[in-house]
């Protein structure tokens, strides 16, 4: 390895492969938490293919191929039921390898994510070894200020395994922190406010108050990212919320985080 970044790549994934002996303590793991192994494992794995790349696009396709994983790894870290010593570490593991590898990747598309905040304190665990979350305010801004009778703008995201359109969540990882992306050549204004309606494969479909947080300019001819707009939830339903970590098992969510 001779590239830039080569000795953080692979400190990642001896981060990555720590979280993992953190978890795999018995050989019978609560479904929850094998999907969360499961993940980490992926993420090495690209991890590994990243350190052997012999050319820089193999490279930060890894890498992002990597963040993909870990993207998943953290939301279903929010969503963990089953008591576990090791979800601590795993947790905060997976954000501290997050920053690493946004630090080290060349600048990505910003409808993929961008880098920003801290990898800290995303989740805490209380007495009796139940999770409970602790909110960091950086990863879900306040909804700007309006008058409890103010117009929203209506509009409908198709999100499916390949549309440009996605889920996006914060080094939280908690999915209602994050919001949609809408990939649009309509875009509002930001602090719009937004009434969603968001549909999935299956024929399911939720519907969410939210603002426009970031905007994607089509008219930014010196940027890769698809146009449209970062829709912020508001209240986001606990219904769901479900649908969207069950989405998210199958599709990595982008990133975004202030």
């Amino acid at each position: 390895m001779t590239y830039s970044g080569a000795t953080e790549v692979q400190n990642a994934r001896e981060q990555l492969g720590d979280a993992l002996a953190e978890l795999q303590t018995s050989a019978a793991l609560p479904e929850d938490v094998l999907d969360v192994v499961q993940h980490i494992a992926q993420a090495m794995g690209a991890l590994f293919d990243a350190e052997r790349a012999d050319r820089e696009v193999e490279r930060q396709a890894s890498i992002k191929n990597a963040l993909g994983a870990l993207s998943q790894t953290l939301a279903l870290l929010q969503d963990v039921k089953s008591g576990h010593p090791g979800l601590d570490a795993a947790t905060e593991r997976t954000a501290s390898v997050m920053s690493i590898l946004y630090d080290v990747s060349a600048p990505s598309a910003p409808s993929e994510g961008k880098r920003g905040g801290r990898a800290d304190d995303a989740k805490t665990r209380g007495s009796g070894g139940k999770s409970k979350r602790r909110r960091r305010t950086s990863s879900r801004p306040p909804a700007p200020a309006a008058p409890p009778d103010a117009s929203r703008v209506e509009v409908e995201v198709n999100i499916g395994a390949t549309t440009e359109s996605n889920f996006y969540v914060g080094f939280s990882g908690e999915v209602s922190d994050g919001g949609v992306f809408l990939a649009t050549y309509e875009v509002q204004p930001k602090d719009t406010l937004i009434d969603a309606l968001v549909t999935l494969p299956g024929g399911y479909q939720f519907r969410t108050p939210g603002y426009v947080r970031f905007v994607r300019d089509a008219m930014d001819f010196g940027s890769d990212a698809e146009p449209g707009i970062g829709i912020q939830f508001d209240s986001l339903p606990e219904d769901a919320r479900a649908l969207i970590l069950r989405f998210i098992k199958k599709r990595a969510p982008m990133f975004y985080d202030e």
